[in-house]
């Protein structure tokens, strides 16, 4: 039981170094949306390998790379949206942008619960990898605006 302590502590550990990570590289770090696509990708081997993980233990460092990658995608995410949207757009956009993140999360677990007790979890984990994934792949290779992105 002490190992569910230190796995639910590993997603927001990861989240906190990737963001620091983006924090200290500043105004140095270019193409950001390149660096979203790459969290989205490298997040879904990361699924993947924790689909076929038998022990807690060696969950533990893919779980904070998973939180790392996570906050590529968020963190940039919402930095590109500060500088491409205007100021009198803003207001809105963020609380689209809020009410999608708020409400997603849930709706994902939801579903993804219904299917990891329908076909077990590691299969669900390992699917929701190859979608990531193929998601990170599609959206780098036809997204180049993003892609380009200072």
């Amino acid at each position: 039981m002490g190992q569910f302590g230190l796995i639910e502590t590993c997603i927001p550990l990861g989240y906190m170094i990737g963001s620091a990570m983006l924090i200290a590289s500043g105004k140095r770090l270019k193409r950001r949306g390149r660096w979203v696509f790459i969290g989205l990708i490298v997040l879904g081997p990361i699924y993947i390998f924790l689909s076929n993980v038998s022990s807690s233990i060696m969950a533990l460092p893919l779980i904070v790379g998973g939180g790392a990658m996570f906050a590529c995608c968020t963190m940039l995410t919402q930095i590109m949206l500060r500088t491409a949207v205007p100021d009198e757009l803003q207001g809105r956009v963020y609380g689209v942008v809020g009410t999608i993140t708020s409400t997603a999360p849930i709706l994902g677990l939801t579903v993804v619960s219904v299917l990891a007790d329908q076909w077990g979890a590691a299969s669900v984990l390992q699917g929701v990898g190859i979608l990531l994934l193929a998601t990170g792949i599609l959206a780098a290779t036809t997204l180049k605006s993003i892609r380009s992105y200072h």
